[in-house]
Order: structure tokens, then sequence, then C-alpha cells
């Protein structure tokens, strides 16, 4: 069984990016590796932009992507973030504005 999340955060030009990470999406997994190993908007970005997330590990592991995978996607502004969680049947969202924060979906 996995828990799925949805990763995204604020873009520059206010838009949000966001991505599906497939296992282990539970906060007492993730949040840790967020805060301690993407501190700043342009690794946020980086993570992101790297496609949906099969996992995510502690760096200096490198997260593991999926070979083929949807591409990341772009929305409007954080209420969107609900609805493409419902569509990826994620449970968690973790969202980086200036420091990560974690909600349930």
């Amino acid at each position: 069984m996995s828990t799925r999340a949805i990763i995204a955060t604020q873009t520059f030009d206010r838009g949000i990016l966001a991505t599906y990470l497939h296992f282990d999406g539970y906060p007492e997994h993730v949040l840790p590796i967020l805060v301690d190993g993407y501190l700043d908007p342009d690794e946020a970005i980086e993570l992101i932009e790297g496609g949906e997330l099969r996992s995510l590990q502690p760096r200096p592991a490198e997260p593991e992507y999926f070979a083929t995978s949807r591409q990341t996607e772009v929305l409007k502004d954080e209420s969107e973030l609900d609805r493409l969680a419902r569509y990826l049947n994620a449970e968690h969202i973790y969202f980086y504005d200036d420091m990560w924060r974690h909600r349930k979906a």
C-alpha cells in the first residue's frame, strides 16, 4: 500500500508547481527530508520539475522519479492543490513558500 502525496511550491511569478509522490508520503517521512534537504525555492523547484516521484529519500540520495511520468503540474493558485490531490488520490500536501508546510488533502 502506498501513501500518496503532492509536493508543491510557489513560483517567483506567484503560480504553483506541483508533482506527485507515490510511496511513503506520510509526514513523519517526507517533512524531515524536505525541511533538511530542500531548503530554498530553487531546490524545491528543481525537485518538483524532475517529474513524478516514486520515492523520496534523505539527501545525499537522489529522488527516485518514474521513468515515464506526467509533466509537472502548473496551477494558478494554491486552491487548485486540493483538486489535484483528489484526482491523484493523494492523502497529503506539502507546500513550500519560505518554509515547508504540511496539510492533509
